[in-house]
């Protein structure tokens, strides 16, 4: 069939479904409202030593997620304890590292990209624990789904929490 032939469908822009940006006016969404103040604009080059270390970083952290779902796999319809321990021990190193890198003892250049973004970004995994949970509601184990995606996320944020306390514990003066 042509492509003529096709009846046309109308779908709703994708921009329409967005937030408006904040440094917009109200009633004219392509101008900028009264209170921006404009920057100059950053040119950022790529930085390939960066994206160097996140690479390098990534791979430790996804060799490691890995070896665990190997050593520790969960059966169908089961409670997903190595996705939930990966992404709750993530969310505590990270607020830990975070939080003394940022106050404590400064970030010298390719340590966050290398252990934050690329060791515990590949680490943890919010997609397989969608995909988990996903599964345990289609499988019809809804209480297991239910207890696992609020005790991810409650445990997680808590975790997240004693790690940062836990490295503001460690040294009354900060760098910063």
């Amino acid at each position: 069939m042509p492509s003529d032939d096709l009846p046309h469908r109308h779908f709703e822009h994708h921009d329409a479904r967005l937030p408006i940006d904040p440094d917009l006016a109200p009633d004219d969404p392509g101008e900028p409202s009264p209170t921006h103040h404009p920057t100059v604009h950053l040119h950022r080059t790529r930085q390939v030593d960066v994206v160097g270390a996140v690479g390098a970083g990534g791979f430790i952290g996804a060799l490691g997620r890995y070896e665990l779902g190997l050593t520790w796999p969960t059966p169908p319809g089961h409670f997903p304890w190595t996705t939930f321990t990966i992404n709750v021990s993530g969310a505590f190193v990270l607020g830990l590292v975070l939080t003394l890198l940022l106050e404590r003892v400064g970030s010298p250049r390719y340590v966050r990209p290398f252990f934050c973004v690329g060791v515990l970004g590949a680490w943890t995994t919010m997609s397989t624990f969608a995909v988990e949970g996903d599964l345990l509601l289609k499988d019809g184990h809804l209480a297991t789904a239910s207890v696992y995606v609020l005790a991810t996320v409650v445990v997680g944020v808590a975790a997240t929490w004693i790690g940062v306390a836990l490295a503001r514990a460690f040294d009354p003066v900060r760098v910063r």
